[in-house]
């Protein structure tokens, strides 16, 4: 497939070469995947270590790449910036903006190896960080899975907020339950769904929910098709139980495979209060 960043890549390596506070260049994400490559929706993440970060967050340097049409900054990894760019046809580059000092602390500390695991490409390096990140950094992925102190604690925190949602959908505060049910609650759900993915069948589950339509089994996928409400006090409530019995069966199903105590009484309680009050 053709680079659709080929030329905004060469300017920015042209801009750093002219520029002696730039110190290195650093591509990762989908351009430098070996599993999952990049497409035609893919975007250009780099991290970039320079002296002067506000001039790229900032300032004007991402203008001598293209014609922006979009852009914002953000707080990302390691304390540093990212400035977001959306250039003319939808040519989407993300630069997480680090000085020389920050970036080296991510890589020596560990910060930035979520984001390289699954590939780097170096691409201008003043300060010899290729060397960096080939020693601290492996490209191979690892999944920790919560000690059976987190998991009762998630599995407790989520069987209380079934029960502050349904508070909520009593008084009427719609917006508020239907943030909790499908924010709050949903990202207990993927963290479940992750759990239960890597104990079950030690899948490679990705960060954030991604590709999890290619790496959840089809049982949570059909389920998951009815946890989602419309902004409608009736579809709200079908979307909490469904949501509660997708994530009570993970968690339990987990529990059984990993051999750790499965909190019933919470889960019992949280079905009880809601049966008071949906009738259900």
């Amino acid at each position: 497939m053709t680079d659709r960043y080929y030329e905004i890549k060469n300017r920015i390596l042209d801009t750093a070469k002219a520029d002696n506070g730039i110190k290195a260049i650093i591509a990762i994400g989908s351009s430098t995947r070996s599993d999952v490559r990049a497409d035609e929706y893919s975007d250009l993440d780099l991290l970039i270590a320079a002296d002067d970060t506000d001039s790229w967050l900032y300032g004007n340097i991402p203008e001598l790449f293209g014609d922006i049409r979009i852009s914002f900054v953000e707080n990302s990894l390691g304390g540093a910036k990212e400035r977001r760019v959306l250039y003319e046809n939808a040519l989407d580059v993300d630069m997480i903006v680090f000085t020389p000092e920050q970036l080296t602390d991510a890589i020596r500390d560990g910060v930035a190896e979520w984001v390289c695991n699954r590939g780097y490409s170096v691409l201008y390096d003043t300060l010899n960080f290729k060397k960096l990140l080939d020693e601290n950094v492996k490209c191979e992925i690892k999944h920790g899975i919560l000690s059976e102190d987190e998991y009762l604690n998630m599995v407790n925190d989520f069987c209380f907020h079934i029960v502050w949602a349904s508070k909520k959908i009593l008084r009427g505060e719609l917006w508020t339950a239907k943030m909790c049910i499908d924010a709050y609650l949903k990202n207990h759900l993927l963290k479940m769904i992750e759990m239960y993915s890597v104990c079950k069948y030690n899948t490679d589950v990705w960060h954030d929910g991604r590709f999890l339509d290619k790496w959840a089994d089809d049982g949570i996928k059909n389920s998951l098709s009815e946890c989602f409400a419309h902004y409608h006090k009736a579809d709200m409530i079908s979307a909490l139980y469904k949501t509660k019995n997708l994530f009570a069966r993970l968690a339990k199903e987990t529990a059984e495979t990993i051999g750790c105590h499965y909190p019933a009484a919470a889960v019992e309680y949280a079905d009880h209060l809601l049966s008071e009050y949906f009738g259900r």
